[in-house]
């Protein structure tokens, strides 16, 4: 069963209020926590002596690094937690998964419509997730933000992770039934006026969070080994136009700014500037083979939130090239 890491939430309301001097209303609007709920954990923070004259330290909690990558770029919030594998996706996906799960669980409210797209990370969050505590929340729904991509029965497939995590969080599930890339520009210009398809969408608009997983263009992704989806000819070809990475199957370059193609046209799910719209959007990836992607994503102001590992925290930190 995952565990909400209280200690880590102590820590970071512990600098905004001590040492930021955020007033308990501002923290409690950045963190989406009640400022009764900021009042209690502060003073909590007290009583666990981490606030003594200054905070204390705690091994394994990376507030240096979260602070620093929230200063640098902007966020939120940033949550990093330790990866015992930098260089494997599989392992690195499910512990930022899990560290997303845990951010997730604090942060969601009633009535809260959470846009969600795919992947190995997004998988990671919803496993733990559907192993946390039971939260007693109302009119709660999950979104699917991207049409399908490959095997539907897949477990990382869009429509099957917004289930689980509408059953887990006990919302409603709204998806999205259609492909998430179409032949055509045509064809995808025909589906998205199915009345299905645009209520889906006009939902994931007004979402109230998106949590999104961080591409990469890789000959070894889901996307290219299925074979149906994408050919790794036209993810090279966006490579040459200057992609580095995609949120939602959307492609950007190292500033974050979106990379036109022919690909583009034909995906069916929100676009970078739909989902930025949304105002609190969560990135979950890490990992050596996503560090040049998530950076691209933290210059482009893509994403409120994110939640990556300690190494790729630390490389975010370096000079671009020197990591």
């Amino acid at each position: 069963m995952i565990h909400i890491d209280h200690t880590r939430l102590l820590v970071k309301i512990s600098r905004l209020y001590y040492e930021d001097d955020l007033t308990q209303h501002q923290i409690a609007d950045r963190l989406r926590l009640s400022r009764q709920k900021v009042q209690r954990l502060l003073h909590q923070a007290k009583e666990n002596g981490i606030v003594q004259i200054g905070i204390r330290p705690i091994m394994g909690i990376f507030s240096d690094l979260e602070k620093s990558l929230e200063t640098r770029y902007g966020l939120r919030e940033a949550v990093v937690v330790t990866t015992s594998d930098y260089d494997s996706y599989p392992t690195v996906a499910r512990e930022v998964g899990a560290a997303a799960a845990e951010y997730l669980l604090r942060v969601i409210r009633s009535k809260d419509r959470i846009v969600i797209s795919w992947g190995e990370s997004l998988l990671g969050m919803v496993n733990a997730v559907s192993y946390g505590p039971k939260m007693n929340l109302e009119g709660v729904s999950v979104i699917q933000g991207l049409g399908g991509l490959g095997d539907p029965n897949h477990e990382a497939h869009g429509a099957e992770l917004t289930r689980r995590l509408a059953k887990a969080l006990d919302a409603e599930a709204i998806l999205l039934p259609a492909q998430g890339v179409a032949g055509s520009r045509s064809a995808r210009n025909a589906m998205v006026k199915d009345r299905y398809v645009a209520h889906a969408l006009e939902k994931a608009r007004e979402a109230s969070m998106a949590v999104m997983g961080l591409g990469a263009p890789r000959p070894d992704s889901i996307l290219v080994q299925e074979g149906r989806i994408v050919q790794w000819a036209e993810l090279e070809a966006l490579m040459k136009a200057g992609a580095i990475g995609d949120i939602n199957l959307r492609y950007f370059d190292a500033h974050g700014r979106a990379v036109a193609s022919e690909l583009d046209e034909r995906v069916i799910g929100l676009t970078l500037g739909e989902i930025k719209r949304i105002g609190h959007v969560v990135g979950v990836a890490g990992g050596s083979a996503k560090l040049r992607a998530i950076r691209g994503a933290l210059e482009g102001k893509l994403i409120d939130v994110l939640v990556t590992d300690h190494v790729t925290a630390q490389n975010l930190l370096k000079k671009e090239g020197s990591s």
